[in-house]
């Protein structure tokens, strides 16, 4: 275990400071991955560690609930859109995917100049000020590419950032009858799909969403996706087709 105490050190400082949608806290110390809240409206960041190098740059990381309407709802409460051009809202994907990229290619360069340095650290951390960066944890990564704290159990309510799905108006649903006598978290889905209408945004688990489009005689499928309308705005929605559909 104590192979992996910087790794233990890294989520628990996740879970201390941030809101944390899933899994459910406590966690297994086998769970190394974490889905954090970003702003209020269901958006929310998926990130899984590597248990090598914990405090290198995530070895998955997946956006969710983060569309057009969102983002210009985050940015306009940073202060970052003095309008609401859509050229002026963030694409925080891209975003973060340059924040990570340019870690990676200056990562052989850095380390060796900071090893090489006699200020140790503080020389490989302000070298790489604006990127991803060993010489940080990975919340204060986080932040610094979020451009703020991100949300904490210590100012905010949890409550502001959980949703509900809009067909069942429960937030999670119950486990699978096997999911018991799985290794894996017991806990059910969270409604991870949404309208695309920034009039709408209304989330669905994606069962409810199967069921509610498998209902529908207006439904059509293409490959693995069902087609139908949203149930509050009528905008075009789809979702996968789930074992057992038709």
């Amino acid at each position: 275990l104590d192979k992996y105490q910087l790794l233990f050190e890294e989520l628990d400082d996740l879970d201390s400071h941030l809101w944390i949608l899933e899994p459910s806290l406590p966690a297994r110390r086998c769970s190394i991955e974490r889905r954090i809240a970003l702003w209020e409206g269901g958006a929310s960041m998926v990130i899984v560690l590597d248990p090598e190098r914990p405090r290198g740059v995530p070895v998955l990381v997946r956006f969710m609930g983060v569309t057009l309407a969102t983002m210009k709802a985050a940015a306009s409460v940073a202060g970052k859109v003095a309008n609401s051009n859509e050229k002026d809202v963030i694409d925080w994907r891209a975003s973060f995917a340059r924040f990570a990229s340019d870690e990676a290619q200056l990562d052989s360069t850095s380390n060796k100049q900071s090893v090489e340095n006699n200020s140790g650290r503080a020389n490989h951390i302000c070298m790489n000020n604006g990127r991803w960066s060993e010489g940080r944890s990975v919340r204060e990564n986080l932040e610094l590419w979020f451009g703020s704290s991100l949300p904490s159990p210590h100012t905010t309510e949890k409550s502001d950032y959980l949703v509900e799905c809009g067909i069942c108006y429960a937030h999670r649903l119950p486990a699978e009858d096997n999911a018991a006598d799985s290794s894996e978290s017991s806990e059910g889905p969270l409604p991870e799909e949404k309208c695309s209408n920034p009039s709408c945004n209304r989330h669905y688990h994606e069962s409810c969403l199967f069921e509610w489009l498998h209902s529908l005689p207006t439904a059509r499928v293409s490959f693995d996706r069902i087609f139908g309308s949203c149930p509050y705005c009528c905008e075009s929605v789809s979702v996968k087709i789930l074992n057992g559909g038709h």
